[in-house]
């Protein structure tokens, strides 16, 4: 009697020891919820040396884009890219490119937030071509206009002006500093 006494206190031991185990091994397949990931901040493609091009009503080239890389995120439907480089075409002028290191382009309205060392540059391929430089701002692809708030500077071989916040009509050829401006112009 004694010996079965033993037999049913080591079965309690065994059977204690046995759900310690499984409730331990259950417990490190979870994963901590700090480590969990959204679906909706998941990209679902991603484009490395990719080129988007847009046409306009007319199906006259209307904008060209390319990136490094970009990643499509489903649900607020826009691409994050890296190094972006943006041509957009004006009738019989030559394009203006938009170069920045980060961008974001919003499939739906078609806009494009460029940040950190955002450069535009007008007439690159003539002897004096007009360049803008910012830290942020977008592109309404669809209107053609451009706005900041940022610090602008724009310069060319004989003037620079600085100014703080922006805005741009890329069909209409004009641009606007809105606050804080500041020229200099030293002819050769």
């Amino acid at each position: 009697m004694n010996n079965e006494k033993i037999k049913k206190y080591a079965i309690f031991i065994v059977s204690i020891f046995a759900a310690i185990v499984i409730i331990w091994q259950n417990n490190e397949d979870e994963t901590p919820p700090a480590a969990s990931i959204d679906a909706e901040d998941e990209a679902d493609f991603f484009i490395t040396k990719g080129q988007y091009t847009v046409f306009n009503e007319e199906g006259e080239l209307s904008s060209i884009m390319k990136s490094d890389e970009a990643k499509h995120y489903p649900v607020r439907n826009n691409a994050l890219l890296i190094n972006p480089n943006l041509l957009v075409y004006r009738e019989d002028n030559p394009p203006w490119r938009l170069t920045a290191d980060k961008g974001e382009y919003s499939m739906g309205d078609e806009n494009l937030t460029l940040t950190q060392n955002v450069v535009i540059t007008r007439n690159e391929a003539s002897e004096n071509p007009w360049t803008l430089k910012t830290e942020s701002l977008t592109l309404l692809n669809k209107t053609r206009f451009i706005t900041t708030q940022q610090p602008v500077t724009i310069s060319d071989n004989f003037s620079t002006l600085d100014g703080t916040g922006m805005n741009a009509w890329v069909d209409d050829k004009k641009i606007e500093l809105t606050s804080n401006v500041r020229g200099n112009y030293a002819p050769e």
